[in-house]
């Protein structure tokens, strides 16, 4: 039976789109894929997540592949990451839905030490239980150990668990250490149908993104 419900946190609880987001900091073609691939793209980021570098080390090593005109858009673009996210209102509504259903809820998180600034200004943060975010454990989601070391942290049974990411390697991880889930593709109503399909006590909703 299914008692705790695991979520991923961006692209699931908070809306994001990488070129909008992007193009919020340039204004030309070139310059988005300098930033894209040398930068949310890159190696650094992947340790940012992990907790093994600072954001001024980050910064140190992604402007020596940047062109000079973007190094201040790169130290922008790291320090400010997230700290403006627009809300998911239909996932909001069913947070805490499941949270007044009786479902303990958790976040399993590939992110940054930042999150503990941004997280204030997520509304369904507040319905989790317990939180697990990758810098400050050294592990990275699709690691098998990361999941390992999320349900030691709170003494989880993986199959009483569900998990919700809108990345397929996330969930196939997961499947194989005993936790099912499904992949959160920006529709909630879609996602309600799968919950129910599992037993999850959910109401049929017709819930979409705005």
């Amino acid at each position: 039976m299914i008692k705790n419900i695991v979520f991923d946190m961006g692209s699931v609880l908070t809306i994001y789109n990488a070129r909008e987001y992007i193009y919020s900091y340039v204004d030309n073609e070139e310059d988005f894929r300098w930033i894209k691939n040398h930068l949310c793209s890159s190696v650094e980021w992947l340790q940012m997540d992990r907790g093994t570098i600072t954001d001024n080390e980050a910064i140190a090593s992604v402007c020596k592949r940047l062109p000079p005109h973007l190094h201040d858009t790169a130290e922008r673009f790291i320090r400010e990451y997230r700290m403006i996210q627009p809300p998911n209102p239909p996932m909001e509504r069913l947070v805490a839905e499941l949270s007044q259903n009786g479902y303990d809820l958790y976040l399993l998180s590939n992110t940054s030490h930042r999150f503990r600034i941004f997280s204030k200004y997520i509304k369904s943060i507040d319905y989790m239980k317990g939180i697990w975010i990758s810098c400050e454990h050294g592990l990275l989601k699709p690691e098998p150990e990361a999941y390992r070391d999320f349900f030691r942290t709170f003494a989880l049974n993986p199959r009483q668990c569900f998990f919700i990411d809108d990345k397929p390697a996330n969930i196939e991880a997961a499947r194989n250490l005993g936790m099912d889930g499904c992949v959160y593709y920006g529709d909630v109503a879609e996602l309600r149908y799968f919950l129910r399909e599992k037993g999850i006590n959910v109401e049929k909703q017709q819930d979409s993104n705005p």
